[in-house]
């Protein structure tokens, strides 16, 4: 058998992430081992049957043949099962810092467990239970302190969002409420009271070793103690029999906890970790204060601080003061006198003063004498104390009485987080041999080339998604040059400069002259002339389909017109406002994105919609080439309503689409549903007076017509498996009807209808057999009644 396993004394995200590991491997048995209190014990309880989640007495007396450890890699926590990891192939789920001798497996630095596998379960398309999506959120927020965590990353956010889809809000809260028995309550009121505070290196630690006779939800002890004494960390030693169980946990700018518990054999998050230690509690504290990792240089004020400071002279006048300060762009400034710090100013008092008549008095009799000042080797934790206690915006950092720099609240914030690597994101999407052609046009092209992927690859590959085709754009060089010298199949197209390369794997990649274009009227065909790669982006149609990957000279993503943000809104915004009115036709493509994304319009966007309906006529070819495109969509019936809800419903004006809506219902559940059946079922939406034109103005296919003209379905038998389709979504409630006639063999004349009607039985009866078949065979008789026609004018003669 193969068991899904995480860390002993599991938290909620190890509990939430055997569940999700469950559904990407439902072969596997996830098994829960280890002891549980506090609200890991409440979700094991509520969700135990629904997840499936076994202990180890559950386990059936079979060979364990693998292993899928989650929320951990370090295979000394497994407990009873930690010599099995060594023996068996054993995959790895986990959100921890690793280093090079970590086990091979999915390894990404989140909030959460729950986040690297919930992110997996939504790019797979599985869906989940509310039951399974309930713990698995509960999970990520638990593990990410409800999102405050320094740990946190974008990835979280995205993950709680998909998840919270399909999550009951309410279990969420109820298993995520931190409840205190009695006895825990206890503890934590005598630690409040005496919570024997050490100062190690530059951190006010609490360090406490307890003995409870029963089990304590330690980790929420400690964030409560954190929280209500202002602690940089709190580590809980509880002892249980020859062992100590540690708990740790630090504020964002407190000690490393994973790295000193590494001295113990734990490990974790820089802000939550904890440990199983063979050890009593007396003899693991030892190790613990003996960790080099307490040595670790905090951030000091020095490193945050500014230094080129604007100050202001004691003997400035009122007027003075405030033309100074508007010319430096500051609302205040600290004021000096003979280089020495006396006093801080503000814009306001100063323009209180004015008010007050008091324009040619000295700053020193309006600044403020008593300043809030701090040193600059002082610990940012005590600066942010400082500015919180006093309510300052801008704290001085004084040595000896002189002014050495300021802090501002900006200052304490830090430098922004490191931006997501948005080229790994999109390389990581590409298929091996996707990328291998790439690396093959980089290498024939130039070194003054210029070769950039663009366009729905890169969008596609962004959300997540492995992208099919390919366009990359190249200036700088002969494209076709490129083509040839790639060594690949392609087909080249000299009118444009452009080639398309054919892939191994089946996908394509075109490659591109970079181009500029105009329009010489609305809906017209553009005007094409060579350009440049910023050129190229600039004529695209939404922002999100204007992003760039530059592969060469040097690689990185390429966002002239904000597309990321876009993307991350979810939103289709067209580069310029005459963006439909220029091209009608990239308004059916926004309707085919925003389903396929689900993304929404961008109201400016959507306003421009009514000025660009006037000019469909002249771009009546790309209207014809979008049409077809729709019919390709997974779902072209929300396609043909986001056109209605945009106004757009005239581009092709059709009618009442609820059979096609009833296809595309199929399709998500996985059905299979002809494009030929997609296209009569709008067809019939229009009048009968208009299908003939309406087919004749869209080059719809000359059966398409004829079926979708037909008021009554002929000989089901006879009918090939779209036109079949066709009718069970146009008549839903005679679909099990068709069903069975499709199936019922049709009645055809026989040797005893030829008796009964007083043929003798002889070679003129097989003679009018034979015939009666090979009528059928050329389709010359339907049914029973043509065949019995053919029977009579036979006898007849």
């Amino acid at each position: 058998m193969r068991l899904i396993l995480a860390h002993d004394n599991a938290d909620l995200d190890a509990i939430a992430s055997l569940a999700l590991a469950r559904k990407l491997h439902p072969d596997a048995i996830p098994v829960l081992h280890g002891g549980l209190d506090g609200s890991e014990r409440t979700a094991f309880i509520l969700f135990k049957d629904a997840i499936g989640i076994l202990t180890p007495e559950d386990l059936p007396n079979e060979p364990i043949e693998s292993l899928i450890v989650v929320d951990t890699h370090d295979f000394t926590r497994l407990g009873e099962f930690a010599e099995v990891a060594r023996k068996v192939p054993v995959m790895v789920y986990d959100h921890h810092p690793v280093d090079e001798d970590a086990p091979p497996g999915h390894y990404q630095l989140v909030g959460s467990c729950a986040t690297l596998l919930a992110r997996r379960i939504q790019q797979e398309g599985i869906e989940l239970t509310t039951p399974e999506a309930s713990l698995a959120l509960a999970g990520l927020e638990a593990d990410t302190d409800f999102f405050q965590n320094g740990n946190t990353t974008r990835e979280d956010f995205q993950a709680a969002a998909f998840l919270s889809q399909f999550a009951d809000l309410r279990v969420v809260r109820e298993v995520t409420r931190q409840f205190f028995d009695p006895d825990a309550l206890n503890i934590l009121s005598e630690l409040l009271k005496n919570p024997e505070w050490r100062d190690i290196g530059a951190f006010r630690v609490i360090l406490k070793i307890l003995r409870p006779e029963e089990r304590i939800p330690g980790a929420g002890i400690a964030m409560r103690l954190i929280s209500l004494t202002g602690a940089d960390a709190v580590f809980l030693l509880l002892q249980d029999g020859d062992r100590t169980d540690v708990v740790a946990r630090a504020r964002m700018r407190g000690p490393n906890v994973a790295r000193i518990l590494q001295e113990v054999g734990g490990g974790g998050h820089r802000q939550a970790a904890s440990a199983r230690v063979d050890l009593p509690p007396e003899e693991a504290l030892e190790k613990i204060l003996r960790c080099p990792a307490w040595q670790e240089k905090p951030v000091l004020v020095m490193d945050r601080m500014t230094r080129d400071v604007r100050t202001l002279s004691d003997t400035l006048k009122v007027s003075e003061a405030i033309v100074e300060l508007v010319r430096i762009g500051h609302n205040g400034a600290p004021v000096l006198h003979e280089g020495k710090l006396v006093g801080m100013v503000s814009r306001r008092d100063l323009d209180r003063a004015m008010r007050h008549g008091l324009s040619n008095a000295p700053v020193l009799s309006v600044m403020s004498k008593r300043v809030i000042s701090i040193e600059p080797d002082a610990p940012l934790t005590r600066a942010t104390e400082l500015i919180r206690k006093h309510s300052v915006g801008r704290l001085p950092v004084v040595k000896g009485g002189h002014l050495l720099g300021i802090l501002t609240r900006s200052d304490l914030l830090g430098e922004a987080p490191p931006k997501p690597d948005f080229t790994e994101r999109v390389l990581s999407q590409l298929q091996m041999q996707d990328w291998e052609t790439i690396e093959t046009v980089r290498e024939n092209a130039p070194s003054s080339a210029r070769i950039m992927l663009v366009g729905g690859a890169v969008r596609d590959a962004l959300l997540g998604k492995h992208p099919t085709d390919l366009d990359v754009v190249v200036s700088g060089t002969d494209v076709i040059e490129v083509a040839e010298k790639s060594g690949l199949d392609f087909k080249c197209y000299p009118q444009y400069g452009n080639a398309t390369l054919s892939l191994p794997n089946g996908n394509h990649l075109d490659l591109i002259q970079a181009r500029d274009e105009y329009y010489t009227a609305p809906g017209a065909d553009p005007t094409v002339m060579k350009g440049t790669l910023e050129q190229d982006l600039a004529r695209r149609d939404f922002t999100v389909n204007a992003l760039a990957l530059q592969l060469t000279p040097e690689v990185k993503l390429i966002d002239l017109h904000d597309g990321l943000s876009d993307l991350n809104a979810g939103l289709l915004r067209v580069l310029h406002p005459l963006s439909f009115v220029e091209d009608p036709s990239r308004i059916v493509r926004g309707a085919r994105l925003a389903v396929r994304l689900g993304f929404r319009l961008e109201e400016r966007t959507l306003n421009t919609i009514k000025d660009a309906l006037p000019h469909a006529e002249s771009a009546m070819k790309r209207l014809k080439t979008e049409l077809l495109l729709v019919f390709h969509e997974r779902m072209p019936g929300a396609v043909f309503e986001t056109l209605q809800n945009w106004g757009a419903g005239a581009l092709y004006g059709f009618g009442d689409i609820s059979a096609l809506k009833r296809a595309d219902e199929a399709r998500k559940k996985g059905e299979h549903v002809p494009t030929e059946t997609l296209m009569a079922l709008w067809l019939h939406s229009f009048s009968e007076n208009e299908r003939k034109q309406v087919a004749r103005k869209w080059q719809i296919p000359k059966r398409t017509r004829e079926v979708a003209d037909q008021i009554h379905p002929e000989n089901f038998t006879r009918m090939n498996d779209w036109e079949f389709l066709y009718w069970c979504f146009l008549n839903p409630e005679q679909a099990t009807e068709y069903q069975v006639l499709r199936l019922t063999p049709p009645r055809q004349v026989t040797g005893k209808d030829l008796l009964d009607l007083g043929m003798q039985p002889g070679s003129e009866m097989g003679k009018l057999l034979a015939h009666l078949k090979a009528l059928r065979q050329e389709e010359k008789v339907s049914g029973f009644e043509e065949e019995m026609d053919v029977v009579r004018r036979w006898m007849g003669r």
